[in-house]
């Protein structure tokens, strides 16, 4: 995704692009600033004063401020723009202000044959309402799930080497 934010196309010229992307990282910024505006304290006490400011300075999935061709964690920039556009704009192709990266990645899904308009079942996995039987369909991330215990399991070995050097 840096590279298409960074080329101009037939769609768009790089600087509306690069406008876009910022546009998207700024609404972040102050939809974060917003909903921490009264535990601001808190924060500043878990983060520290430092780390706390850099975090509510950071755009989409965390890109510090200044780094406008930085494309990380697209699936954030997708559900950026799903929340923030609505499906009526998003189902008619209408020219909304979402996140440029969400409908790129969104344009290339579709253009993939991928539904990203939902389906009657995928509902499922965000209603806590739902109360699961065995014939649903349920997501489990094992890939992370692996990460996080192959790390923890390393860092333990590391930390058992250091401690009998």
């Amino acid at each position: 995704m840096s590279d298409w934010l960074r080329r101009d196309d037939q769609s768009m010229d790089a600087e509306r692009k690069r406008e876009g992307y910022e546009r998207a990282n700024e609404a972040q910024r102050q939809i974060r600033m917003e909903l921490a505006k009264d535990d601001r304290d808190k924060l500043e006490e878990r983060m520290g004063e430092y780390n706390a400011q850099r975090f509510l300075e950071s755009g989409v999935a965390g890109i510090p401020p200044g780094q406008t061709f930085n494309v990380k964690c697209v699936h954030a920039h997708v559900a950026d723009n799903l929340c923030r556009c609505p499906s009526s704009a998003i189902d008619s192709g209408e020219e909304t202000e979402g996140n440029i990266i969400g409908k790129e990645a969104l344009r290339i899904l579709e253009e993939r044959g991928v539904q990203t308009s939902g389906s009657d079942v995928c509902w499922q996995q965000c209603s806590k309402r739902n109360e699961s039987r065995p014939s649903d369909w349920r997501y489990v991330p094992r890939k992370n799930r692996q990460k996080l215990r192959s790390t923890r399991e390393r860092r333990k070995e590391l930390k058992g080497n250091a401690e009998s050097a």
